[in-house]
């Protein structure tokens, strides 16, 4: 299981990427997807100061790979307004994808995911889906549509 409907939010109010990232990895915590969400937050904190995670299309996927994450999994979000993720960069975002894998798996897995993922979002039908779908069964639909 690497999307499951208690993972994603369609309705998100907030336009801060901390309170949008924090309540996504809170769901994969109450999902069992992650043993301690503070230590995995600390992590995928650290990766967004190093980089930014929004990369055009109104798009940003947030990402943490540790030793606290039980199970991988994709947690979901869409605002109800685009939003600049990243004073670093100029894009604006309304999806946001976290994506959650365990240290140990650095292998076919992972690859997939992120081949998967990275392919689908690039893909303008899917970006009109995941911006116009009214129900999480909807969208986990997009995602097993992609190969996830």
């Amino acid at each position: 299981m690497i999307i499951h409907e208690s993972l994603i939010e369609l309705h998100m109010k907030s336009r801060s990427k901390t309170e949008i990232i924090e309540t996504l990895a809170y769901k994969a915590k109450e999902l069992g997807c992650i043993g301690e969400a503070e230590d995995f937050l600390k992590d995928v904190f650290t990766l967004e100061e190093s980089f930014p995670t929004a990369f055009g299309y109104g798009i940003a996927v947030p990402y943490g790979r540790n030793r606290y994450v039980l199970t991988p999994f994709i947690a979901f979000a869409r605002t109800e307004e685009a939003f600049c993720w990243d004073h670093r960069t100029d894009h604006e975002v309304r999806l946001i994808f976290l994506v959650g894998m365990p240290e140990e798996e650095r292998g076919e897995l992972e690859s997939q995911v992120i081949t998967h993922l990275s392919g689908g979002l690039t893909n303008q039908s899917y970006r009109k889906r995941f911006l116009s779908s009214a129900t999480a069964i909807e969208i986990v639909e997009i995602f097993k549509e992609m190969g996830l």
